[in-house]
């Protein structure tokens, strides 16, 4: 995003956990199409490195299988074959002093067999707990100098285990070498809140507290936990979701127009959002558990842990005091789809009192993340015929009728950025911990969580949590809005 549409130098990639689900799923479909598109640099290798005893040629079998499953592009001809060429695979573990130098090795043997020249990008494709042990291998087989690191969310599961995790991180790296990363800043439409906001001077005027009278973000998934209850019973949909993918969301919403799109210039606008919210108050929360989640695999009998949470979130800085930010997300609801949207304060005088006029409806902004990407803008207009009634319209904003070109997927985007070593699209040190500072209060005291029924909203304390407003999503397709009553 913040550089030219040019490969990288040299470097090999080295994805710790290559046998896992986020590397068959992402990270090979990703390296793929940026391969076919010639992103990827004349120097360069792909080494798999995990527990799994694979052979190199096991590991290209595996990476076409995968990328024929999930990517756009077939793997197929002389483009694999070329492609094939660039994948390794090592065995190996992290908890053994010098486990990695027979990695070492292999990386300069590809500096001159691939022309890599020296260049490493570390992807941390593993669990959390794996990262310190990973960092202080790679810091021991004298790897890190200039080289790059990708860590997944969660970063850290509260404050303190953050700042231990960054601490581990920087016996080795610096912060500029650091890459946490968070998909959903690589999607096309989080990153469109940024073209909406600051290339329209018609928006700027309205994006404040006077006009706007609270601000929606609801990540809804239809799935369950899928088979991953021990990783879900630590984290739980507040550490999961809320401290990354909705707080990354929130700080595009709620920031201010940076000098400009130099890396750390627009980071600094997200943490200031952050530093100027208040910390989260239990009392303005709602936890829920879908029925049916303590009968999972690997889920204790009387797990209090969320699948849903809802919550309440103030800004004190000029532009937002008084907005209220409502934020939800869960697993088995209603379906999927991940929105954000801008409530419009009511007109100050209702002209048509008196009329046979119905009453002017709540306009509001929406951001389609996901799916049916694209920008809706909701505002009333008369309705044909005699009587002065009034209806919702829609302004309606889709890609994929306004572009030819498909959505870029968002592991291209940010695997293409780190390897550049551009930051815009990577969270900070500070950034991270001022997160978890935030949701201390609710991490501490948490509220009891609540049931409710796959396939519907949510518990019906999250209802009473936003009234007298009512939360706001977008009608499927084919259906029509059926407006709030506020």
């Amino acid at each position: 995003m913040g550089t030219a549409l040019k490969p990288p130098e040299p470097q090999a990639a080295i994805v710790f956990g290559a046998s896992g689900d986020l590397t068959r799923r992402k990270l090979l479909p990703a390296f793929w199409h940026l391969f076919v598109e010639g992103l990827l640099p004349q120097g360069f290798a792909i080494v798999g490195y995990a527990r799994s005893k694979m052979t190199t040629q096991e590991f290209q079998e595996r990476a076409r299988d995968s990328i024929r499953e999930f990517a756009k592009t077939d793997p197929v001809g002389e483009e694999w074959e070329e492609f094939k060429k660039l994948l390794f695979y090592l065995p190996g573990e992290f908890e053994s002093e010098l486990a990695m130098e027979e990695l070492c090795a292999l990386l300069v043997t590809l500096d001159e067999s691939r022309g890599t020249n020296g260049g490493r990008f570390f992807y941390c494709a593993t669990p959390p707990m794996a990262y310190p042990l990973i960092v202080a291998r790679i810091g021991e087989s004298r790897m890190n100098p200039e080289a790059r690191i990708v860590i997944e969310k969660p970063f850290g599961r509260d404050l303190e285990s953050a700042r231990e995790l960054n601490a581990a991180l920087h016996r080795v790296f610096d912060e500029s070498q650091i890459f946490r990363i968070d998909h959903y800043l690589g999607k096309e439409t989080v990153q469109n809140i940024l073209a909406f906001r600051f290339a329209n001077g018609i928006v700027e005027p309205i994006w404040n507290r006077r006009y706007v009278d609270n601000v929606q973000i609801t990540v809804a998934e239809e799935i369950g936990i899928e088979g991953r209850g021990a990783f879900y019973e630590q984290t739980g949909a507040l550490r999961d979701m809320v401290s990354t993918h909705l707080f990354q969301v929130l700080t595009f919403l709620a920031m201010e127009p940076p000098v400009s799109f130099e890396p750390n210039r627009l980071r600094d606008e997200k943490v200031k959002v952050l530093q100027a919210m208040q910390e989260c108050s239990p009392e303005r929360v709602v936890r829920g558990q879908y029925e049916g989640y303590r009968s999972e695999p690997d889920v204790a009998p009387d797990s209090t842990t969320e699948t849903f949470v809802a919550l309440e979130l103030l800004i004190d800085s000029w532009r937002w005091a008084g907005v209220p930010f409502f934020l939800r997300t869960g697993k088995l609801l209603n379906r999927k789809l991940s929105e954000t949207s801008l409530s419009f304060r009511d007109v100050p005088f209702n002209v048509f009192k008196g009329t046979d006029a119905t009453v002017p409806q709540r306009d509001h902004l929406t951001f389609r993340v996901q799916p049916n990407e694209g920008i809706l803008l909701d505002f009333n207009v008369k309705r044909p015929g005699l009587s002065m009634a009034l209806e919702l319209a829609q302004l309606d904003f889709d890609y994929q009728t306004s572009f030819q070109a498909p959505l870029v997927d968002a592991y291209e985007v940010l695997l293409l950025e780190a390897m550049k070593g551009d930051h815009m699209l990577f969270t900070r040190e500070d950034e991270v911990e001022r997160a978890w500072e935030v949701l201390t209060p609710v991490l501490l005291d948490p509220p009891e969580v609540r049931p409710y029924r796959p396939g519907s909203w949510g518990p019906d304390e999250a209802d009473a949590l936003i009234a007298p407003r009512r939360w706001h999503v977008c009608p499927p397709p084919g259906q029509k809005h059926v407006p709030e009553s506020e």
